[in-house]
């Protein structure tokens, strides 16, 4: 694997093989796909990200899942492939500098798998994405659904935001427009294409249809479009949480009230701005 690869693994999704000097809690990656391990998971994370309920810390943590989702995506991009299997990789959590619970996958050793073979690149990635989904995520939300009591459809719902936030960023990212289509295409390919029966689901979870809300921007600025969550990321269950303004859950009336809020607190800090000048 390219250093430069390595290096954006690292950065950009948290995968590596330095183990941090003080993890406040480790377990191997295998263990997550059992109930025992995943409730094992929840119960340290839970006052680390001060959770009213354990639910909230799973859904926290699929959260986190997405993002190893879009590490596999990536390399698949450049059509270079490590494994990732959960096998291969022990999870730390442990003290971002700026205060809050991180997570960490850390490789026991850099396997190289093969990359498509010349007019193979389809075939291959269907393979290999039906395997990792299928054999090695699929496991993991199932047993998240069990270990905190959720609806499993709830759990599906937490990736498919993230992880088009996550592909829309790689497209900015991208030097050329063939590059743009290249990334799209895969986004295409695993939300649509993608049978259900690889997530154990009549249909493909990824596959949603994004609502888009006005998000208030700066006094005198257009309202910027946002997308409303596929799934409702339980914040308003964690210490002096509550309903963000694109939770699925927050009535129309409830966000219009927030929006005025939102443009009012923006008009103070406006004024005082203009004030301080």
């Amino acid at each position: 694997m390219h250093l430069s690869l390595q290096h954006v693994l690292a950065e950009q999704f948290g995968v590596t093989t330095e183990s941090h000097p003080q993890p406040l809690f480790t377990i191997a990656g295998s263990r997550l796909s059992t109930v025992d391990g995943m409730r094992e998971l929840i119960s340290a994370y839970s006052p680390l990200m001060k959770a009213l309920e354990p639910a909230a810390a799973c859904v926290y943590f699929m959260s986190r899942l997405g993002i190893l989702n879009m590490a596999v995506h990536g390399m698949m991009l450049k059509d270079e492939l490590i494994d990732l299997a959960p096998e291969l990789w022990t999870l730390q959590i442990y003290m971002h500098k700026q205060g809050y619970a991180e997570f960490r996958y850390v490789l026991d050793d850099i396997r190289q798998l093969e990359g498509p073979r010349e007019g193979e690149r389809s075939a291959w990635r269907k393979e290999h994405l039906s395997h990792w989904y299928g054999t090695h995520i699929r496991p993991i939300v199932e047993a998240a659904s069990l270990a905190a009591d959720m609806d499993i459809t709830h759990l599906w719902k937490l990736f498919p935001t993230r992880m088009r936030y996550m592909f829309d960023r790689l497209k900015e990212q991208a030097g050329s427009e063939q590059e743009q289509l290249r990334i799209e295409e895969e986004w295409t390919f695993v939300s649509r294409e993608l049978n259900g029966q690889v997530f154990g689901r009549a249909g493909n979870p990824l596959n949603v249809k994004f609502v888009y809300l006005d998000y208030p921007s700066a006094p005198g600025e257009p309202d910027t479009q946002v997308r409303m969550k596929s799934g409702c990321c339980m914040f308003y269950c964690t210490e002096g949480g509550y309903y963000c303004y694109t939770c699925p859950r927050l009535k129309p009336s409830e966000r219009e009230e927030r929006k005025v809020q939102i443009r009012e607190k923006m008009a103070l800090e406006a004024a005082s701005k203009a004030a301080a000048k």
